[in-house]
């Protein structure tokens, strides 16, 4: 008899990136694979739920820029909340200065301020996904 090959591991979290500014792209992907995170790019909305479409497995997490040409961030959000439920996210923004504004339950995300620092950047990241391997 052959014997069953075991079963594949899971894909490793990833982050996904969402902004139109191709230097904060750049910038968070950066600090987060020194992290030792793996990281995905995307400069809107078209591209982030494409790759999200052909990933083998959802992201733990999106940093996404708030306001964006064509569709917005909390648009995004939605679309993507709506295909992985259990997304973490964190918004990011040069531009407001807190989201009590925000919709529904988006006012409890947390929000970045343009231009942060790597470290708080790091500590979001880490609030978000308090469950994965805290040597990063």
């Amino acid at each position: 008899m052959k014997s069953e090959p075991p079963d594949p591991k899971p894909a490793p979290p990833w982050i996904l990136v969402v902004d139109d500014d191709l230097m904060v792209r750049e910038m968070i992907e950066t600090v987060l694979a020194d992290s030792g995170w793996t990281v995905k790019l995307a400069d809107g909305a078209a591209s982030a739920l494409k790759q999200v479409a052909e990933a083998p497995a959802p992201p733990a997490l999106m940093i996404c820029d708030v306001l964006m040409p064509k569709t917005d961030g909390l648009e995004l959000t939605r679309r993507m909340l709506a295909r992985v439920p259990d997304l973490k996210v964190v918004l990011i923004s040069g531009h407001l200065e807190d989201t009590a504004w925000f919709p529904g339950d988006f006012n409890r995300l947390p929000l970045l301020r343009k231009p942060f620092k790597n470290q708080e950047l790091l500590t979001a990241v880490r609030e978000a996904l308090p469950n994965e391997d805290q040597t990063r």
